[in-house]
């Protein structure tokens, strides 16, 4: 009875045990489901953001044809990154665009897209003579200030003899003296007449405006922005003016020609043009093949003019939010080291290292560059040099 009993009591105990641990298990099994529940739902989540419920959505950029090229394989890298904007999987189109097109488009009532292509979300002209001639004509354009991107200083290519004759010697301010009859006299070369400097007004023509500015500048005797109030005297609009009286026109009036001009010239005695102003990229582009120099790269004295190319963001129904947001996470890759060299190997000044130096191109400091001038004072220099820029 007693083996009875003790088996018996045994059977008792084992019992509540089981069920405790049952019960364990189940509550554990509950914990475990709910959790994967829960990591089943975060992935959802994510997954459902990551297939773009807003679409799919292209993001136009207009650029300058100059930094067009590399913004364009920037862009391939960029949307190897899947980027997803506002639920929208956005993919960056940069196209080469003239300024003046591009303005002209800008200014009008309504964009043709006929014309112009989908209207841009951002605008990357050479300098910021657009950027100031849009702000004045149509204020309500631009979202916030432009922003340089990268920079080209303005040098003069001029005919090696002319420069190693003047050694130094060419100031911004003196150029439109240099306009007149045997003013190379002032270099010992009397025979050799004028510096017969061209001044491009077509396609890319930045140079020739911003050279204009830093005659301007220097002629107000301004070290900061030349005001519109400055510009209208008649002294500084004077120098402006002599200097566009007759500069020679060679080709298709373009800069390249212009530089080609200079540099296939017989001697400074019967040459057509001695001097052009082009930024510093454009001339390295052009002769960076060249054995030797066979134009010089002078930058004349006193403040230099710099192309900024600003990023010039848009506003407007045309620029909805996505796009907008897009446009900056871009502009932020772009600058990211390895992008910003694609640039700055091409010639551009930036955060990156720039090419060796060239025959022609040494890539020499900056040290005093030229502040732009206020919007308006731009534009009326514009008018005087390059009229197409000046709505």
């Amino acid at each position: 009875m007693s083996k009875h009993s003790t088996g018996g009591q045994r059977q008792f105990i084992a019992r509540p045990l089981v069920a405790i641990v049952l019960a364990v298990i189940l509550v554990a099994g509950v914990i475990t489901a709910w959790t994967k529940l829960g990591d089943r739902i975060d992935d959802s989540a994510t997954t459902d953001a990551a297939t773009c419920v807003e679409g799919k959505a292209t993001v136009p950029i207009v650029a300058d044809p100059a930094v067009a090229p590399g913004l364009q394989r920037i862009a391939q890298n960029y949307n190897a990154t899947s980027p997803i904007v506002r639920d929208h999987c956005v993919t960056v189109q940069v196209r080469p665009a003239d300024a003046r097109a591009t303005l002209e488009g800008l200014t009008a009532r309504d964009w043709d897209t006929k014309a112009f292509g989908a209207f841009p979300g951002a605008w990357v002209p050479e300098s910021s003579v657009w950027a100031a001639a849009l702000q004045t004509a149509k204020a309500n354009a631009l979202q916030g200030p432009p922003e340089s991107l990268v920079s080209s200083p303005v040098r003069l290519a001029v005919e090696p003899e002319v420069a190693e004759a003047a050694n130094g010697r060419i100031a911004w301010t003196g150029l439109p003296d240099l306009t007149l009859a045997n003013s190379l006299s002032a270099f010992g070369h009397r025979s050799w007449g004028s510096l017969r400097m061209a001044m491009p007004n077509g396609p890319q023509s930045d140079a020739t405006a911003l050279a204009a500015q830093a005659v301007a500048a220097g002629t107000a005797d301004q070290k900061g922005q030349l005001t519109l109030d400055q510009m209208n005297t008649q002294r500084v609009r004077g120098a402006v003016e002599q200097l566009m009286s007759a500069p020679p026109r060679i080709g298709d009036g373009s800069t390249e020609a212009a530089v080609e001009a200079v540099a296939s010239a017989n001697g400074p005695e019967n040459a057509e043009v001695r001097a052009v102003p082009v930024t510093e990229q454009r001339l390295y582009a052009l002769t960076k093949d060249d054995e030797s120099a066979r134009v010089a790269a002078v930058a004349p004295t006193g403040s230099t003019p710099v192309a900024d190319y600003p990023i010039v963001r848009l506003a407007g129904d045309h620029v909805p939010a996505h796009v907008g947001d897009a446009i900056a996470e871009f502009f932020t890759f772009v600058r990211k080291p390895p992008q910003m060299k694609l640039l700055t190997g091409m010639g551009f000044r930036g955060s990156g290292p720039l090419p060796a130096a060239t025959a022609t191109v040494r890539f020499g400091d900056v040290t005093d560059p030229l502040p732009a001038p206020e919007p308006k004072a731009a534009v009326e220099i514009s008018k005087i040099v390059l009229p197409a820029a000046a709505p």
